[in-house]
């Protein structure tokens, strides 16, 4: 009996995911004019996926079974990040997570806002105010990551341009508060027809792909399809990166009421998500990248840049100036790391000399070069 019992369970558990999936499917298909683009250019109007991980207590997680998955500016991703673990007595991060933070963004992944110590927004600012919110979720974060280095290579945490709500709970005077002051984009859950446009500014949705959500990925096939077709890109919400095999039990933090070892995605799904995406010629993007803003690790790289194309009270630099130009003089600017070279996809002419580079990968992605000088540095 008991086993007939779970077998329906399993049953009705399968038939209400395909529906919860149909339904989102459908709703793309129905709210969206399709378009066919042509001289799609990356960050521009090329479409692509974000992956989103929230909850940065998992980031030994990420570490063993992301960096590799993910590649050097390959699948870029967004991780989500708090200053304290959530569990282990809600200590702050140790040097060895910020030292694993900081190497996934060096391989070209965004470390964006998730509040300081992952409070509700929605349940925090009703109770004690919006203005006590920002004070203990938003400002302390931002001072948090400047403080922080990498233990060797001294790097730091570039300044967040997105935010993640924790629980994907929130209210409008959440958004009004963070919007444009501190944020580009704010994600939520579900919102609308799930689909974010280039160069968004304010609420993005995302799609909660974690196995306890997602049963089938082929769903997401489908999605992907029809962002192609529209010219827009989705946003994935995941937490944890664990194999199947794994029992949550093995990290030693059991389960908490909220249930955080069911947030957990395979490397074999996310796999499958990247081989398709590969399939249907989609990029793969940051939450900053959907907003439209380049960031930059080197900070006289980023300095540079910003005098060149920005205005006074610009606060983002924008990825459209950048593939605007085709020439780049960058003598003698004490650059030491040429992550945001990406963004000038249009670039022709390129002078590097007299600087401290040592890792030249970046310049692959600039297929439009035609002149390079990269003389008087660590490496030639």
């Amino acid at each position: 009996m008991k086993r007939i019992i779970d077998i329906l369970r399993k049953v009705k558990r399968k038939y209400h995911s395909y529906r919860f999936w149909q339904y989102l499917i459908k709703k793309m298909e129905k709210n969206i004019q399709f378009e066919k683009l042509s001289n799609m250019s990356p960050y521009i109007n090329k479409p692509g996926i974000a992956f989103t991980f929230d909850d940065s207590y998992r980031v030994s997680q990420w570490a063993k079974y992301g960096k590799e998955l993910f590649g050097h500016y390959d699948v870029k991703v967004t991780f989500n990040v708090n200053a304290f673990h959530h569990f282990e007595n809600e200590r702050e991060h140790s040097q060895e997570e910020i030292d694993l933070l900081l190497e996934l963004q060096a391989k070209g992944h965004e470390i964006a806002h998730h509040g300081y110590k992952h409070q509700n927004a929605d349940t925090y600012s009703r109770e004690k105010g919006v203005y006590k919110w920002l004070d203990a979720e938003i400002e302390p974060l931002f001072d948090w990551l400047e403080k922080q280095s990498h233990s060797k290579t001294k790097e730091k945490f570039k300044k967040p341009v997105t935010f993640a709500f924790p629980y994907a709970e929130y209210n409008e005077d959440n958004i009004k508060a963070l919007i444009p002051k501190y944020f580009k984009i704010v994600r939520g859950q579900l919102v609308g027809d799930n689909l974010t446009p280039f160069k968004h500014t304010g609420l993005a949705p995302s799609i909660c792909i974690d196995r306890n959500c997602l049963q089938n990925p082929k769903y997401i096939k489908k999605m992907m399809k029809i962002c192609k077709k529209t010219g827009m890109n989705l946003i994935f919400m995941c937490h944890s990166i664990i194999p199947d095999e794994i029992c949550w039990d093995e990290f030693g933090w059991g389960e908490d009421p909220t249930g955080s070892g069911k947030y957990r995605i395979s490397p074999n799904t996310i796999q499958y998500i990247i081989s398709e995406a590969k399939k249907l010629g989609m990029e793969f993007y940051t939450t900053a990248e959907l907003a439209g803003a380049a960031t930059f690790i080197d900070r006289n790289f980023e300095n540079f840049v910003r005098e060149l194309v920005s205005r006074p009270n610009d606060k983002w630099i924008s990825i459209s100036k950048l593939s605007l130009i085709k020439e780049l003089d960058l003598r003698n600017q004490n650059i030491s790391n040429l992550d945001g070279i990406q963004y000038f996809v249009n670039l022709e002419k390129l002078y590097l000399a007299g600087n401290n580079i040592s890792d030249f990968r970046l310049l692959n992605k600039l297929t439009n070069l035609k002149e390079l000088d990269i003389s008087i540095n660590l490496v030639s």
